[in-house]
């Protein structure tokens, strides 16, 4: 960040509070989409031909088509709780619900009550992928249920 990056809001007994008027919303509908090596991203940085705003970049390829305008419908934030986030959207083509919040394995989600893939996103974030039409999006913490399927897995590898 640059001096004059941020904007001011408040002092506290503790700390400085700052806006980023250039932080992208919490959630977002993008029809563009590409994989990405995630540990080359780690190292290297965000690509520069890649517009944060437009596309979302997935640690592995999904079956739906990449629209490189970005656009792909509208989304609103219904609810938003530590264990569960509840999302509207108004997919014109399909595309990937981007929840710009932090990933972790035990999070699900699910699109009118199935269950869907939890995608990796931008590295940090989450995101699963939306069929044309109006949906709810939910995304639900379940930690004994993601343990149980860890300790599965690992049991199975033996």
């Amino acid at each position: 960040f640059e001096t004059g990056d941020l904007n001011f809001i408040a002092r506290t007994k503790e700390a400085y509070v700052y806006e980023n008027p250039r932080a992208l919303p919490r959630v977002m509908l993008l029809g563009d989409w590409r994989a990405a090596d995630f540990a080359k991203l780690t190292t290297d940085g965000w690509p520069a031909d890649v517009d944060p705003a437009k596309t979302v970049l997935l640690e592995k390829s999904i079956s739906a088509p990449s629209s490189p305008d970005g656009n792909a419908g509208s989304v609103q934030l219904v609810s938003y709780t530590n264990t569960e986030v509840v999302v509207a959207i108004d997919a014109t083509s399909g595309g990937v619900l981007l929840l710009n919040d932090v990933w972790d394995p035990w999070w699900r989600v699910a699109i009118d009550g199935a269950p869907a893939e939890l995608l990796r996103a931008n590295v940090i974030f989450r995101g699963v992928q939306v069929p044309a039409g109006k949906h709810t999006v939910r995304f639900t913490f379940e930690p004994f249920r993601g343990a149980w399927a860890e300790l599965k897995e690992k049991i199975a590898g033996r």
